[in-house]
């Protein structure tokens, strides 16, 4: 079994975020329904772009076109997985996913998780998930510990989109259940010392308000695993290194807090 987190390809219509703070667009979408109080809202174009099926809206909000929606729905999939909210965009009809399949399906003994210091859970630096808590026929599903940041879908849901050839997803693996645990160890271990190589060549150090003036000016500021750089019409994109040593690069619509906590130096340009 393949587990792929739901990603955008860095051509799709990207939407601004909405300023309405009472509207339920802006509440945690943690599994919960929604449908009975949603009203319809609209939602404007932040960046328009080549693919138009899956726009990007927020991490956690997955956003569909009427044609996918409409297919979706003729046939079968995401049935008991999923809310439509409608919203507008443009004088189109788009829809929101509220993902409402929370499955507890980690496997933690052998997950990499980090902790605070009083031993609660942080995040998981390694996310491995036990293949027997995940219904045959899923397609598309959260976490509890991640619910509002992360969604998930299986190799079901990546061959239903490839065969009617909708595009704006990025399907990157994030878990394999067929990759020997040893296979999965020694990926770990290139991870792991990239990271330290990133950490062993850095140089001065800046907080994140100067690295972004510097990334401004036309730098590309790391920290760990994240990358800031701008493309050649000025626009800025977030990258994030993947345990297959290559970076995952988005515009973000937000800048996550714990970002601007950290450290960041100069490197190299990069490829976006």
């Amino acid at each position: 079994m393949k587990i792929y987190e739901y990603k955008h390809d860095v051509k799709v219509k990207l939407l601004e975020a909405v300023e309405d703070e009472s509207h339920l667009i802006n509440s945690d979408f943690h599994g919960a329904s929604k449908i009975k109080e949603w009203t319809t809202i609209n939602v404007e174009t932040l960046y328009k772009r080549t693919y138009m099926d899956f726009p990007n809206y927020i991490i956690g909000k997955p956003v569909v076109s009427k044609k996918v929606k409409d297919k979706m729905e003729k046939e079968d999939i995401l049935t008991n997985e999923v809310e439509f909210l409608p919203i507008t965009n443009d004088n189109m009809e788009l829809f929101m996913l509220n993902v409402t399949n929370i499955l507890d399906c980690v496997d933690y003994n052998r997950s990499g998780i980090d902790r605070f210091k009083d031993g609660s859970w942080f995040r998981f630096n390694k996310l491995v998930f036990d293949a027997t808590k995940i219904p045959d026929g899923t397609c598309m599903f959260k976490i509890k510990e991640t619910a509002g940041v992360q969604v998930f879908v299986t190799e079901k849901f990546k061959e239903w989109i490839e065969e009617h050839k909708f595009k704006g997803l990025n399907f990157s693996v994030i878990y394999d259940s067929d990759v020997p645990e040893e296979m999965e160890a020694e990926q770990q271990r290139l991870y792991d010392a990239a990271l330290e190589e990133i950490e062993r060549n850095k140089g001065e150090e800046y907080s994140y308000d100067d690295a972004r003036e510097l990334v401004d000016q036309g730098e590309t500021m790391a920290s760990g695993p994240w990358r800031l750089q701008l493309d050649d019409q000025g626009r800025l994109w977030r990258g994030q290194l993947l345990k297959d040593l290559s970076y995952q690069w988005i515009m973000p619509v937000y800048i996550p807090p714990v970002l601007m906590l950290k450290s960041w130096h100069k490197v190299d340009r990069s490829e976006i």
